[in-house]
Parts: structure tokens; C-alpha cells; sequence
């Protein structure tokens, strides 16, 4: 369906609406929602002709994206810290100059599997077996803060 047609529609619900006086039963004849047939005449109300145009859609990279090397730069602050939560994450990330939501640091932190304390001792973990790292004392008492509590629950189940 071209454009034309569809703003020609549009409108001859808008029409049907007012000769009708009354909205419901124009949508049902129209077989349009009622909250569509009011962002169309809130459209057209502002814009006239031009509001019935279907809007392009929204561009995949936003500008408000949080930049690759600010998640990077998370990653590597959770993994150097892997008790620190997103607040002190994104507490930490503000005094270096980035400001940064902590809502944003969680969402990023779960994109990349380090959502929560446990999964960022599992990387860890992980990391320690396959490279060989040499852990910092902050590090290693997580670990061993992790293994312990992770055993006890173990003994429990």
C-alpha cells in the first residue's frame, strides 16, 4: 500500500469519526484501534496531511548509546572489582569524568553475563583457570568470600 493510500485512509477515518459522531463504531467499521485512531487526529491536528505519513523509524544507534569504550571501561572496573555493585560502579566512573547511570551499569554488566556478584566470581573464576592471571588481594578475598558462601549453600541444599 503506498503512502497516499494510507494517509487517504487515515483520513476518511477521521472523516467517518466526525460524521458518525462517534469514534468506537468508526474504528470498528475501519477495524483500527481506538488509540491508533487518536495519535492519528492528534497527528493531523498538528502536522495536517503530513501527520497521516507514517513516521520513519527510530535509527539503531541512538545518540544517547552508551560509547563501546565506556562498557569496556565497565567490564574491565567489574572485573578488577568483582564485589563492587553498579552504584559504586558508576559512583567511580562519575569521579573519573563519565558520568553514568547506575540503571545503564546494570544493564550493561547483564549484557555481558556479570549481572550479579555471583556470575562476576563465575568470569573470574573462569578467567583464573583459562589465563592464568595473578589475582589482587581484593580479588582473592572475593573468591574465597564466594567459595565459602558457595559451599555452605551446597551443604544446605
Amino acid at each position: 500500500m503506498s503512502t497516499e493510500e494510507e494517509i487517504a485512509q487515515r483520513l476518511s477515518l477521521l472523516q467517518l469519526a466526525e460524521t458518525l459522531g462517534n469514534v468506537s463504531e468508526a474504528c470498528r467499521r475501519r477495524r483500527v484501534s481506538r488509540t491508533q485512531f487518536y495519535e492519528y487526529r492528534r497527528r493531523f491536528q498538528a502536522r495536517g496531511l503530513e501527520g497521516l505519513k507514517d513516521l520513519p523509524p527510530v535509527h539503531k544507534s541512538h545518540p544517547l548509546t552508551t560509547p563501546p569504550e565506556v562498557e569496556e571501561r565497565i567490564i574491565a572496573l567489574s572485573s578488577k572489582h568483582p564485589s563492587w555493585g553498579c552504584t559504586r560502579l558508576s559512583n567511580r566512573l562519575k569521579h573519573e569524568g563519565t558520568p553514568i547511570s547506575s540503571p545503564t551499569v546494570q544493564r550493561i554488566l547483564i549484557k555481558h553475563g556479570l549481572g550479579t556478584g555471583y556470575h562476576r566470581w563465575l568470569k573470574l573464576k573462569e578467567r583464573q583457570a583459562t589465563e592464568a592471571i595473578q589475582l589482587t588481594e581484593e580479588q582473592a578475598a572475593f573468591m574465597e568470600e564466594q567459595s565459602r558462601a558457595f559451599g555452605e549453600r551446597r551443604v544446605q541444599a
